[in-house]
């Protein structure tokens, strides 16, 4: 494994030098900043990505939790979150939860020991109004995007979410349009805000249309 301290042999400058280098640091010379990094991608040299997150108490990770990637929704998601993220400069740790409450714990407690610098949280519903791994992350300043819709043990969350009462409006319309008139809802569990919203939109136009 190349070490600075190699790189800075080969390069006859001190260890401090081929770090400033590396850092882009504006005290280094052009031409010396140039000749040492020539010569890091020669010798192979990668950098501790571990070290460099201790110096800056950041680790350039994000955790990503969703129910299942084989949901085509949230792969969608998924992607576009490792497009934009390394773009950024930052990698994904994706965790799946298959819907069980005690999974999204796991799953969120073993992100925060691998201290991401935030999370993306598709919300695993549930009937509790409380959820204390959601109230650890609020205590902890981690910053959270949620994937869906807040409940009401995660509502302290900025959240990005579609708009399912028009979703079900719209649909339960196309139908009507169609002219049918013996229309079903199905359904996940009703503590879902999503489930609730789709419920409200296909309620909603079915009284319109009498």
């Amino acid at each position: 494994m190349v070490r600075l301290k190699d790189i800075a042999t080969q390069a006859k400058v001190s260890v401090m030098t081929v770090s400033k280098a590396l850092r882009d640091e504006p005290d280094v010379s052009a031409a010396t900043r140039a000749r040492i990094r020539l010569l890091a991608r020669q010798m192979g040299y990668v950098p501790d990505s571990a070290a460099q997150g201790l110096r800056s108490r950041t680790t350039k990770m994000f955790g990503v939790v969703v129910s299942s990637i084989a949901n085509p929704v949230l792969t969608r998601t998924v992607r576009a979150l490792e497009e934009g993220s390394r773009e950024a400069g930052y990698d994904l740790v994706l965790c799946q939860t298959m819907n069980k409450p005690e999974q999204e714990e796991h799953c969120l407690r073993r992100l925060l020991s691998r201290r991401v610098d935030g999370m993306f949280i598709s919300p695993v519903y549930r009937i509790e109004e409380e959820a204390p791994v959601y109230r650890e992350l609020l205590a902890r300043g981690t910053p959270v995007v949620l994937l869906g819709h807040p409940a009401i043990f995660c509502n302290a969350f900025t959240s990005v979410a579609p708009d399912d009462l028009l979703a079900g409006y719209n649909v339960t319309r196309h139908l009507l349009e169609l002219g049918h008139r013996r229309i079903a809802f199905l359904s996940g569990k009703l503590f879902a805000p999503w489930a609730r919203e789709r419920l409200e939109g296909y309620r909603r136009a079915l009284r319109e249309a009498g």
